[in-house]
């Protein structure tokens, strides 16, 4: 028994369908050979030979073109479905493999990879899935590090583009030929249980300086104790964790307070919390290292234009609405901690 490419084989040349299917489209041979290149005697040859494959006549010619018959306006759907095939099979090669632009590698924190990263890149493939501008596509390739190992990583050439924090009163991170570039702030908050805070007495820092803290990773660790010491308090740490649910669930549970950068609460969250905004808790900036050499090819100047509309800097101080609120339905927030104790939370 013939295989089904073999029965499509047997009905003639495939490409006379493309070719039927774009004089369907331009009205007319005339009109489809001047779109196409080709003289108007070979495409009528094609379609005789492809009618008489088929075996039905295809289109009546008219003094304003041609008339597509019922058999015509079928074939008319899967010259489409063909046409549809094909550029879309050129299409998916190209955003997996990079074919015809850069394969840019990416490397960044857990949950700025989750949030505005994926969110940035679903951008960029839905526009280019409608675009007919250019049949080039770029692809991403996107693995997770915390700012140091990012650093490094960037720094031995295994990445191109890595995505970094610090907190503001920090100096942003640097590296010799490559241009910094902030992408927005991501606020502390304070979490308290919200049990704790019926009565909203906890405005500041001070306000909780008695009771026992639940800390972070070394590097958001460093900050809170920084900040709580410029409070004028040194914090009672009770718990540690690099899981960013885990300290929700600790803090929803009674067992402390905490803060937490905003975003970690923006794809996942806990019930039982207070967030608190405080003016003095300051934010950490949210930043991209990019090599001065790439830094204006189109691939990471669209990148980080899909970032800043992405929104990385969250605002608000409660549970998302309207379009985060699905985000945070369906996401999950994810930790993990690099080699030097380092993990985003």
């Amino acid at each position: 028994m013939a295989t089904v490419f073999e029965q499509a084989l047997d009905l003639g040349e495939p490409k006379r369908l493309l070719i039927f299917g774009a004089i369907a489209e331009s009205g007319s041979i005339g009109a489809a050979a001047r779109v196409l290149g080709w003289s108007q005697p070979a495409l009528s040859q094609h379609m005789t030979a492809l009618e008489k494959d088929l075996g039905v006549t295809l289109f009546d010619r008219t003094p304003r073109g041609i008339r597509l018959t019922t058999a015509g306006q079928l074939a008319r759907i899967r010259a489409n479905e063909v046409a549809a095939s094909v550029t879309g099979l050129r299409s998916d090669l190209a955003k997996a493999f990079g074919l015809g632009g850069r394969n840019v590698r990416l490397a960044g924190f857990p949950s700025f990879v989750i949030g505005p990263l994926a969110a940035a890149l679903g951008r960029l493939e839905a526009n280019a899935g409608t675009s007919t501008d250019s049949p080039l596509h770029h692809s991403y390739e996107v693995s997770e590090a915390e700012p140091p190992e990012a650093l490094r990583l960037l720094d031995d050439g295994a990445i191109d583009i890595a995505f970094l924090f610090h907190h503001e009163d920090e100096a942003p991170p640097e590296l010799p030929g490559h241009t910094t570039v902030d992408l927005g702030a991501d606020h502390l908050d304070l979490l308290v249980p919200e049990r704790w805070n019926r009565a909203g007495q906890i405005q500041h820092l001070n306000d909780v300086a008695e009771l026992p803290w639940i800390m972070g990773c070394v590097r958001c660790r460093s900050t809170a104790e920084r900040l709580c010491r410029t409070a004028g308090f040194e914090p009672r740490t009770r718990h540690i964790t690099d899981n960013p649910g885990a300290i929700q669930s600790l803090v929803a549970n009674g067992l402390g307070v905490a803060l937490l950068p905003r975003s970690a609460r923006r794809y996942s969250q806990i019930a039982g919390i207070d967030p608190i905004a405080l003016e003095e808790a300051g934010a950490r900036r949210v930043s991209a290292l990019i090599p001065d050499g790439l830094a204006d090819a189109s691939e990471v100047v669209d990148l980080i234009d899909a970032l800043r509309a992405a929104d990385i800097a969250v605002g608000g101080t409660g549970a998302p609405t309207g379009a985060d609120a699905a985000e945070v339905a369906s996401g999950a927030t994810a930790a993990g901690t690099s080699a030097d104790g380092y993990s985003d939370s």
